[in-house]
């Protein structure tokens, strides 16, 4: 497994993720988890300074595993990752445009593909985590080289704060479709990448 310890994200990146554990899990939840990794309890600045290390991420995420179970944390993870995104993350930079109507007026499947490839752009762009979209038969793959979230000693993926964040995503760029987001390699748990599959699951508006 990489060493993370020079690896990291934007400050306000993992300010709003704390955010959305706040909402989600509520404050003094958070305060507890972030405690128990032996993290401190205040937000990150709000800039992009890319200074957050993946260590405090990964504790993040470790912590979840440990506060809830494996069962827990994952679905919480996923909740947690999408409010990451919305509002969060959504009125950053390209990701503004999704609710442009020039942008929503574009066919369904040209709104997914962007919707995708800026959410892989940015995270690449703006912090260590490095990524690109690939097409597949069945839909999409999202390849993460360096996912922050990854800890040791696991056997299935862990990366469950990323799915919840790119459904979110999708969900903005397309208009409310509902989207399955499935991490089919974990570097975690021994893969070179993390991997997520990424198929439609419903649609609020037009055909993709």
């Amino acid at each position: 497994m990489t060493d993370s310890s020079d690896l990291f994200y934007p400050n306000r990146f993992a300010r709003l993720l704390i955010q959305a554990m706040q909402t989600e899990l509520g404050a003094y939840s958070t305060e507890s988890l972030l405690k128990n990794a032996g993290l401190p309890s205040d937000l990150p600045p709000d800039d992009l300074e890319r200074v957050y290390p993946f260590t405090r991420l990964s504790a993040i995420n470790h912590g979840l595993f440990d506060m809830y179970g494996d069962q827990g944390a994952r679905g919480l993870a996923q909740t947690v990752g999408r409010a990451w995104f919305t509002p969060g993350l959504a009125t950053l930079g390209a990701f503004a445009a999704f609710t442009d109507p020039a942008f929503m007026a574009l066919p369904g499947q040209t709104r997914a593909d962007v919707g995708l490839k800026v959410l892989a752009e940015i995270f690449s762009r703006l912090s260590d985590q490095d990524g690109h979209i690939e097409a597949s038969p069945h839909g999409h793959r999202w390849i993460v080289e360096h996912s922050p979230f990854i800890f040791e000693n696991v056997e299935a993926p862990v990366c469950y704060l990323l799915a919840g964040l790119a459904a979110s995503c999708l969900s903005a760029a397309t208009g409310g479709d509902a989207f399955y987001i499935t991490e089919v390699e974990c570097r975690a748990s021994g893969a070179p990448h993390c991997i997520f599959a990424i198929g439609q699951a419903g649609r609020a508006r037009d055909s993709l």
